[in-house]
This record gives structure tokens, sequence and C-alpha cells, in this order.
């Protein structure tokens, strides 16, 4: 069910690179959360984020640097403190 899917804005989640798509890196990335949209696709969600900056404030002057469809296993694994 993806009701309980709740992401607040700035959570960190550690996304391994196949949780992602497209990954043109075809790496693990960090992504602090700007949005996640709960209409759920085979699995994924689009969501969107900051994979640059700091603890708190990202680097870029972008609303977003990181849009893709991520694994709403990955994202509940992240939520309930398993990453």
């Amino acid at each position: 069910m993806i009701g309980d899917l709740n992401v607040p804005a700035g959570q960190l989640l550690h996304l391994l690179a196949h949780e992602i798509r497209p990954n043109p890196t075809h790496r693990d990335e960090l992504v602090r959360a700007v949005a996640v949209y709960r209409a759920e696709i085979g699995g994924m969600v689009w969501m969107r984020g900051h994979v640059c900056g700091g603890d708190v404030v990202p680097d870029c002057a972008a609303g977003w640097c990181f849009e893709a469809q991520v694994s709403v296993d990955a994202i509940r694994a992240n939520l309930a403190g398993a990453r």
C-alpha cells in the first residue's frame, strides 16, 4: 500500500544503484528528498531531491538536482532505519 509512504522534505535516503531509474552514473546515491510522488508504477515512484551539498543546505541553486524513479521498497527501508 502506497498510502503509508510519507517522506518529509529534507529526509536523507541512501539508494542503491539498481533502485534508481534512470541512473546514468550507475552508482549508489545519497539523496536529500524534496518531493516523493505517491503514484506507484511497478514498485517505483518519482522522486526529486538533491545529491549535492552538505548536511542541511544543497550546494546548487536549483529546486532539485536529482529526478528519477526510485524503488518504493528502498524508500521504506530508509524510513524504517534499515539504511
